[in-house]
């Protein structure tokens, strides 16, 4: 018994190991983020329903609170993992400390960051510091990422409480100026060890976080679906078809993403700047997909004004067909340029997103002279589906290229 409750000494994994999945554990841990995800997503909906476009700021910050946590956690995981009873352990007080910070985004958007997000931090990087101590003692050659690492963090963590005590003209650029750190210290601790991470692991994590995000659309279709069963007149063709545009586009954006291979762009195309360049750049990808999840219930509600009792408050359907865009189009450019910048070989880049927004502009003007937003929705589907086609190409010749 006693020697089961030893810690096993920790190491290094192989960044070339063979059929590295997402352990059980990691999944568990995602499933904090998406409840954190969806408050995220209700609390900008909710500003932009009420036309407040400050909404656009906030949720860039919230959406930032949340994803930083997750991303510390998943290079951590990727290089070290050691899967004992300590890290365990370990991890579950990161699952609470991530809790915490999940309910700090519930009330962020009324009263901002509060005590209980910057408690549910220092509980993540405590935990996170024991595993940065054993790297230190135990991982030869590791002693500098590790040091730093833990010098890092207790310093922000440090910052992040000495926050709360600042008078409130100075906590907005303080807030904005502890968020430049916070981007660049894994930089920083990293610059002598950068490649301890595992390409297929790093892809697939980052994947499954593009699938919890996307599930806050499919949220949305729902929540469309069943507002028009129980509170609208409408014919069932007109729930099917509004129904049906909002499914097609949420699975264009899942079938453009994953055509590309980041897999085999991280493993082929190994740089010193991937950990900043693919894990920092996934960041609008993420917040953009969240943010068009949200934007599904502009939607309803501007389907839904003809049907509306007198004295409320009307969406238009330009201005959700506006929003909607916005959010669609910074996905697009986001993954364009991500993909443009991790892979020099792609040669349709250009003049795919080219297309792809004179596509979504077209959808937006139609809809702004009077198209109904749904035939709006099925026409700015093209956008992706162009930039799924002409990816393609370019994987096939990448194919044949390897294949020589």
């Amino acid at each position: 018994m006693i020697s089961r409750l030893k810690i096993k000494p920790i190491y290094a994994r192989d960044t070339s190991e063979p059929n590295r999945p997402s352990t059980t554990l990691e999944l568990l841990f995602d499933l904090v983020y998406v409840i954190a995800v969806a408050a995220a997503a209700h609390g900008f909906y909710s500003r932009l329903s009420e036309h407040d476009l400050s909404g656009f700021l906030t949720f860039i910050v919230a959406f930032f609170i949340l994803w930083n946590a997750w991303t510390s956690f998943t290079w951590f995981a990727s290089g070290y993992d050691p899967d004992d009873w300590f890290y365990r352990i370990s991890v579950m007080f990161q699952m609470f400390g991530s809790l915490m910070i999940a309910a700090n985004i519930h009330q962020f958007y009324e009263q901002g960051l509060t005590w209980i997000g910057v408690t549910g931090y220092a509980i993540m990087r405590l935990a996170s510091c024991s595993q940065w101590w054993r790297v230190y003692r135990q991982v030869p050659g590791h002693q500098k990422v590790a040091g730093r690492s833990m010098v890092g963090l207790l310093t922000l963590q440090a910052l992040w409480i000495s926050w709360l005590f600042l008078p409130a003209s100075l906590q907005t650029p303080a807030l904005f100026l502890f968020i430049a750190a916070e981007l660049l210290m894994p930089v920083w601790a990293r610059s002598e060890q950068f490649n301890n991470w595992h390409p297929a692991h790093i892809a697939e994590r980052y994947g499954l976080l593009t699938i919890i995000v996307l599930g806050e659309g499919v949220v949305g279709v729902s929540n469309t679906i069943q507002y028009f069963l129980t509170n609208s007149s409408s014919a069932a063709s007109s729930i099917m078809f509004l129904g049906s545009s909002l499914v097609a586009l949420v699975f264009s954006l899942w079938w453009l993403y994953f055509i590309v291979p980041f897999d085999t762009i991280l493993n082929k195309e190994r740089r010193r700047h991937d950990l900043f360049l693919f894990g920092y750049g996934h960041f609008f990808i993420f917040a953009s997909i969240a943010g068009l999840g949200s934007m599904l219930n502009l939607v309803t509600e501007s389907v839904a004004a003809d049907t509306s009792a007198p004295g409320y408050q009307v969406i238009s359907q330009p201005y959700a067909m506006g929003m909607l865009m916005a959010m669609l189009s910074v996905f697009l450019l986001t993954l364009t340029i991500l993909r443009e910048l991790m892979c020099r070989k792609s040669s349709h880049n250009v003049i795919a997103m080219l297309i792809a927004l004179i596509i979504i502009g077209l959808s937006y003007m139609a809809v702004v002279q009077g198209l109904p937003i749904t035939y709006g929705i099925w026409l700015s589907i093209l956008a992706p589906v162009v930039m799924i086609w002409y990816f393609n190409q370019d994987n096939k010749q990448w194919l044949v290229k390897e294949a020589n």
